[in-house]
C-alpha cells in the first residue's frame, strides 16, 4: 500500500555541528544517526512511500545562544529547501523556527514558506522551558495562523530530569511522551487551539499520553475554576491530527480512535532514529492488524495526508 510519510528526519551540516558542540553528538542520549537523501529515497522506494516530509528533530537548537540558534535554523531550513528543489515530487519540508525568539521566528515563517518551499513547520514541545501555548509565543502563532500553516509538534527533552531516572530510562522512551502531553494540555488550557483555528496541528506518536489523560483533564476542567475557561479538550482531540510514528498497536491506536477523528490520522516512519527494520515491522503491524479496517488503513497511510497537504 502506498504511503505518505509525515514524520521523518534529516540532518544538515550545521545542525550536526550544533549537536556535536552542545550535546556531544548524543541529543537526548541518542547518537546522531547517519542520514543521506539517497538513503532516504531508497528507503521510500522499499516502503512504498510516495512522498516524504523531512524535518529537523530534537534537541531543538534553542539550547544554543540566540545568534547561533538563528544561524542554525536558517542553515537547516535552506538545506532542507535544496532537497525539496532537487526532488519536488518526492520530498517535502517541515521547516524549523528559532523559538522562543519571536521576531526571528516570524521572519523565518515567511522565508521558509516563500523561499524554501516548506509545506509546514515542526516545533519543539518547549524551547528553553517555554512551552507551546505560552502567551509569549502568541505573535508567532498569529503569523502561523495567518499563513494557515501545518505545524507538527516534536518532543524536546524536558529539563531537569532526575539523573538516576535518565540513566535507567532513555529519554525517548518516557520523557518524550510526557513532554508532548504536557505541551498539548498546556496549549489547551491557554486556549491556543481556539485562538488560532487556521493552524493544523500534528501530534506525534499517536498522541503520546493524551488518549489516557484527556478524559481526566476534561473532568477536572469542569470542576476547577479558571480566570479563563480552557478549551474543551475532547473537542481539541477531535480536531488535532496525529501521526503513527512508533509502537501504536495493539493498545494505543484503538484508544486514540475513541476520541480522535479517523480522517486526521497520518503515517510517520520516524526514520532514521527508528531504524529501517523496526520501521518495517511497525508498519506491517498496522497493515495486517484486524483492529482497524482496510478503509482506515488507506486513510492512515496516505489519504488523510493527501487531503492535509492538498496533494
Amino acid at each position: 500500500m502506498k504511503k505518505i510519510d509525515l514524520h521523518s528526519h534529516y540532518f544538515s551540516p550545521g545542525f550536526i555541528k550544533y549537536l556535536d558542540e552542545y550535546f556531544d553528538g548524543k541529543g537526548a542520549g541518542v547518537a546522531t544517526p547517519p542520514f543521506s537523501i539517497e538513503g532516504y529515497l531508497k528507503f521510500m522506494e522499499e516502503m512504498e512511500i510516495d512522498y516524504g516530509v523531512l524535518s529537523i528533530a530534537g534537541p531543538h537548537h534553542s539550547a544554543a545562544p540566540d545568534d547561533v540558534m538563528i544561524e542554525v535554523n536558517e542553515e537547516a531550513n535552506a538545506y532542507g529547501g535544496e532537497l525539496v528543489k532537487k526532488y519536488p515530487e518526492k520530498i517535502g519540508l517541515f521547516a524549523s523556527l528559532p523559538i522562543p525568539h519571536v521576531d526571528a521566528s516570524i521572519q523565518a515563517i515567511d522565508r521558509a514558506l516563500d523561499v524554501h518551499q516548506a509545506v509546514g513547520f515542526t516545533l519543539p514541545s518547549h524551547a528553553r522551558g517555554i512551552y507551546l501555548g505560552d502567551p509569549s509565543l502568541d505573535p508567532i502563532f498569529e503569523k502561523l495562523n495567518e499563513r494557515h500553516a501545518i505545524v507538527a509538534i516534536h518532543p524536546n527533552e524536558p529539563q531537569p530530569i532526575n539523573p538516576s531516572i535518565k540513566k535507567k530510562v532513555f529519554t525517548p522512551l518516557m520523557e518524550f511522551f510526557f513532554d508532548t502531553t504536557r505541551a498539548i494540555v498546556y496549549m489547551n488550557q491557554n486556549r491556543t487551539f481556539s485562538k488560532f483555528p487556521n493552524i493544523k496541528w500534528i501530534v506525534p506518536h499517536s498522541g503520546a499520553l493524551l488518549p489516557v489523560i484527556a478524559q481526566r483533564i476534561d473532568m477536572g476542567n469542569a470542576i476547577f475554576e479558571y480566570e479563563e475557561q480552557p478549551d474543551d479538550i475532547l473537542k481539541t482531540m477531535n480536531n488535532l491530527y496525529f501521526d503513527l510514528a512508533g509502537k501504536v498497536l495493539p493498545q494505543q491506536l484503538p484508544m486514540l480512535l475513541q476520541m480522535a477523528d479517523e480522517n486526521r490520522i497520518v503515517y510517520g516512519s520516524d526514520t532514521p532514529y527508528t531504524i529501517e527494520p523496526v520501521v518495517k515491522n511497525l508498519t506491517d503491524e498496522i497493515l495486517t492488524t484486524d483492529l482497524i479496517t482496510n478503509e482506515q488503513k488507506e486513510k492512515f497511510m496516505y489519504q488523510n495526508a493527501e487531503t492535509l497537504l492538498g496533494r
